[in-house]
């Protein structure tokens, strides 16, 4: 069996590698997985879209002074 945690919440035993108390829904605090499902992911389709609008931005806000 998982090793086993005690919610910070409820107080109720939780196996470590649940990212939710199954009692009362709280966020487990001791995950041992890391990145959630499909977080990283996200995070580089948005740090993509984010350097292709600075770029943009770059390249179109300079031919405004001319």
């Amino acid at each position: 069996m998982a090793d086993q945690v005690e919610c910070l919440y409820c107080g109720a035993k939780v196996p470590a590698d649940r990212a939710h108390c199954p009692h009362c829904g709280a966020v487990s605090h001791f995950q041992q997985k890391g990145y959630r499902a499909g977080a990283r992911r996200r995070f580089l389709v948005w740090l993509l879209l984010l350097s292709a609008f600075c770029l943009a931005m770059a390249l179109w806000l300079p031919s405004w002074g001319v």
